[in-house]
């Protein structure tokens, strides 16, 4: 079955992983599960997609809410097992560096390095190692966005906006109105930028 399936009148599509919406100058993905990010990436190689743009929420490691970053560097904790074990050796996987070079002169947004974790549940136990690691923020896609882009031969690239902040904000823990419409602004300025760049 093709991740993709789904009508695709008009410029969008729905399929039973997939969201797919086409504008001018991109075409948009999203995805119903996280773990299926870099399946997604791997079942575009023989597309004419060039450029990839991993664009999403994290946890922000004493960040506040709404703060974004271009990440430079995403450390694999994808597996849940392993965490929960404690081991493994925490590769790191990189960004297209021409791609990055471009968006960080044309954007002058902070870069942050990424921990891609294979459970909510557990980052907290982790702190220690992510602070080792200089690691500023959490999410569960971008290690596996960035390593199936080498694979396939695609430029990746992540943005990054902090939607709770850890360990005082958890990702169970409702955000306060201030919060949520810094959170909110952030997003829409996040996607305003990546947009211009593309264009």
């Amino acid at each position: 079955m093709d991740l993709f399936d789904g009508d695709r009148t008009r410029g969008h599509g729905r399929g039973d992983y997939f969201r797919v919406v086409d504008s001018p100058s991109a075409t948009i993905i999203g995805t119903h599960y996280s773990l299926l990010a870099g399946d997604c990436v791997l079942s575009l190689a023989d597309s004419p997609c060039r450029n990839i743009y991993l664009f999403n929420c994290c946890g922000g490691l004493g960040r506040e809410i709404g703060a974004a970053y271009s990440v430079k560097k995403a450390f694999d904790f994808e597996g849940f097992s392993a965490m929960l074990a404690g081991k493994g050796e925490n590769a790191g996987y990189l960004p297209d560096q021409a791609l990055a070079g471009r968006f960080s002169r044309f954007s002058g947004l902070a870069q942050g390095t990424c921990a891609t974790v294979g459970s909510l549940a557990l980052e907290e136990v982790h702190l220690p190692r992510f602070r080792e690691l200089g690691v500023d923020c959490l999410d569960m896609e971008c290690s596996a966005v960035f390593s199936a882009a080498k694979k396939t031969g695609k430029a990746a690239l992540a943005l990054l906006y902090v939607s709770n902040s850890i360990p005082d904000k958890p990702w169970h823990e409702h955000l306060t109105q201030p919060d949520i419409q810094r959170l909110a602004r952030s997003r829409k300025d996040l996607a305003s930028l990546l947009l211009r760049f593309i264009s």
